[in-house]
C-alpha cells in the first residue's frame, strides 16, 4: 500500500465521530504555523483516502524542487491513520468487520492541512488550484498576507525586482 502506519496495535479500529452536541474542540490547525500560504478543508469530517494523498505529495514534492535558489519549503500535516475495512464480495453476513483494504486520514472542518513557504503568490496559488482539482471536496487557498498579491519592491539602482517572502 501507498501510505499506511508501520506498525498498529490492533488489525481494525473504530472511525470514531464526532458530534456537534458534545461540545467543539479547539483544532489547532486552523491558523498557518510554519508556512505563508495553506490549503483548508471545508468539508465537515471529511477523510482523505491515502492514494489521493500520495498523488499530493508526490506532484507538491516535484513543484518544491525545482528551484533551489529560492529555499521552497512544503508540510503537509496529515498522515493516514485511520483503516478503512472491506467485505470481500460474495461473502454471508456476520463473521466479523472485513479486512483493512485502505488508510485514511480525518481533516476536521477549518483546518490546514498543507503549507508553503519561500513561494511566490502566484504559483502558490496555482499549485494549490491544481491539488483542489486531484481531491474530493471543497477547500479554500490561505495566506498570510491579506491581499494576497505579490509584494514588489523596485530597487532604483538596478532594474530588477525583489519578491519579499
Amino acid at each position: 500500500m501507498l501510505l499506511r502506519p508501520r506498525k498498529t496495535n490492533f488489525k481494525n479500529s473504530f472511525k470514531k465521530r464526532s458530534y456537534k452536541s458534545i461540545g467543539k474542540k479547539i483544532n489547532l490547525n486552523q491558523k498557518l504555523i510554519y508556512g505563508q500560504f495553506g490549503l483548508k478543508n471545508r468539508n465537515p469530517n471529511f477523510l482523505l483516502f491515502n492514494k489521493y494523498l500520495f498523488k499530493i505529495k508526490i506532484f507538491l514534492k516535484k513543484t518544491v524542487r525545482r528551484s533551489n535558489i529560492t529555499n521552497r519549503y512544503l508540510w503537509v500535516k496529515v498522515f493516514p491513520h485511520i483503516p478503512i475495512t472491506k467485505k470481500v464480495i460474495g461473502s454471508r453476513m456476520g463473521k466479523g468487520k472485513g479486512k483493512p483494504s485502505n488508510w485514511a486520514a480525518k481533516i476536521p472542518a477549518g483546518s490546514i492541512f498543507i503549507e508553503f513557504r519561500n513561494v511566490r503568490s502566484g504559483r502558490a496559488k496555482h499549485f494549490m488550484k491544481q491539488v483542489i482539482h486531484k481531491l474530493p471536496g471543497s477547500f479554500k487557498v490561505v495566506s498570510r498576507y491579506p491581499n494576497f498579491l505579490p509584494l514588489i519592491a523596485f530597487k532604483k539602482t538596478t532594474s530588477q525586482y525583489d519578491y519579499f517572502f
